[in-house]
């Protein structure tokens, strides 16, 4: 069973970072960041914590709940400080991207208002590269944006590709946020949601049921996320259903609440995506394992660039001496990675014994 304890002081992190932190002050939450970086310190599996500090950063950033910039940044230059830039390097690009977004949300308003257009809605998005935030191209869901949306979507995709010629946009809608007023009700409600339950919401302005068939026809979501988000809509009592409140069928009737009421005329509904499942723990788990092979094999190519020829135990050494700030890697797995690249011909048994490696130019 893997060692949970890389995975459990990043999320502990996470607590102390996030707004609802509740009754420390920002001098006790210092204090308690500093010890988890003395503790992360004897930690081995230092890049298990890097992958699950970094997923947690993502949320906080994306949507908004980091208590403060500064305590954010002030904990990447302690983790810096423990294991050097190629670390945290990531991290520092996701900072970035962030200020970067806020930046190009200006220009895109500019160009909206030079041009004379109105999108009719407020929008502002992220721009994130791909390559330093760990949010996966796998988890993309087919979705059919709303109306109310398209005009917006194109106008930026145009403004983008005018501004950064040959780089290529991908929406990732299931970690956008959209802010609906409700007019429908005895009072007006302003209710921050995900795009999947606003789509569905959307649906209703023209009529007041539809089938689950009729919204799966219109957003094109799959069953897994529609019934997660009509589940949501269900038990913040926004929809109404017809027959079983847990399990939904083709012709499961879906209605507006017209009584609805709550205490709070501004409410947010928890965003499905933002609670973390045991399968993104375990392909959180997965990926670090593929990373430290590639990783492995980055430090046996650079080790036998330098020294030409080495005996199988005097570079096991040196990989594990050149791994241990991030990881301790396991015998077998260096074995796994020097016959891997034995196959890639980057590096050939020498004639003389079968005990030693010469590289390959």
């Amino acid at each position: 069973m893997p060692c949970r304890s890389p995975e459990l002081l990043a999320k502990y992190c996470d607590s102390l970072l996030k707004k609802s932190a509740k009754g420390a002050s920002e001098s006790e939450i210092d204090d308690k960041l500093a010890r988890s970086i003395t503790v992360f310190k004897y930690i081995d599996d230092k890049d298990v914590f890097q992958k699950f500090y970094s997923k947690t950063l993502a949320k906080r950033l994306i949507y908004g709940q980091s208590m403060s910039m500064d305590a954010e940044e002030a904990m990447i230059n302690r983790l810096k400080q423990a294991c050097g830039y190629e670390f945290t390097n990531k991290l520092h690009r996701m900072f970035t991207d962030i200020n970067l977004s806020s930046d190009l949300n200006n220009k895109f308003s500019s160009y909206l208002k030079d041009k004379s257009e109105d999108v009719g809605i407020n929008f502002s998005i992220y721009v994130l590269q791909a390559c330093a935030w760990p949010l996966g191209q796998s988890n993309l869901t087919q979705f059919a944006i709303p109306q109310e949306l398209e005009k917006s979507v194109q106008k930026f995709e145009a403004f983008y590709n005018h501004q950064y010629c040959g780089r290529k946009l991908t929406w990732v809608h299931h970690l956008c946020t959209a802010e609906m007023k409700l007019c429908y009700l005895k009072k007006p409600y302003v209710v921050t949601m995900g795009t999947f339950q606003m789509a569905v919401l959307l649906m209703f302005e023209t009529t007041t049921n539809l089938s689950y068939k009729e919204i799966q026809e219109n957003t094109t979501l799959n069953n897994d996320q529609l019934n997660r988000n009509l589940q949501s809509l269900v038990d913040m009592k926004l929809l109404l259903v017809s027959g079983e409140l847990s399990s939904f069928s083709e012709d499961t009737v879906f209605s507006l609440n017209f009584e609805f009421s709550n205490k709070r005329t501004k409410f947010k509904i928890t965003a499905v995506i933002q609670k973390e499942s045991p399968q993104e723990v375990e392909q959180t788990r997965s990926s670090v394992d593929e990373d430290r092979k590639l990783y492995v094999q980055a430090a046996i190519v650079r080790i036998m660039k330098a020294r030409k020829v080495l005996r199988h135990n005097t570079l096991i050494e040196e990989v594990i001496n050149q791994s241990k700030s991030r990881f301790a890697p396991s015998i077998p797995m260096i074995k796994k990675c020097i016959e891997a690249l034995i196959d890639k011909q980057y590096l050939e048994r020498t004639t003389n014994s079968t005990d030693e490696y010469s590289y390959v130019a």
